[in-house]
């Protein structure tokens, strides 16, 4: 899997990501083969803005946020609307797969 952490405006400090990181590997677990993430920061004047970009076979989700004081909580609030999305393709696709009748013998 492919992270590509972009900075528009600001310098990412390392702990951000490495902590993008983990986050994203914990998003691994979710059953989908994740092809790559695509995260941007962004800051003007006081207000910073995060994107986060997850694409999969047959997806792509978006998560977007933006905080006044602090790009790790942008961070954090835009992964978890990536995450809910992400538990929301997953339920539907185990829904999907439940409601299928199976073929009956000739």
């Amino acid at each position: 899997m492919r992270i590509i952490v972009t900075g528009r405006h600001i310098k990412i400090p390392e702990n951000l990501q490495d902590m993008l990181y983990a986050k994203v590997d914990h998003l691994e677990r979710f059953g989908h083969k994740l092809n790559s993430v695509h995260a941007i920061f962004d800051r003007e004047k006081y207000l910073y803005t995060a994107e986060v970009t997850l694409s999969a076979k047959g997806m792509s989700l978006v998560g977007k946020a933006k905080h006044a004081k602090d790009l790790l909580t942008c961070m954090e609030e835009a992964l978890v609307k990536v995450e809910a999305q992400l538990k929301r393709h997953e339920k539907k696709r185990i829904d999907a797969q439940r409601r299928r009748i199976p073929r009956q013998p000739e």
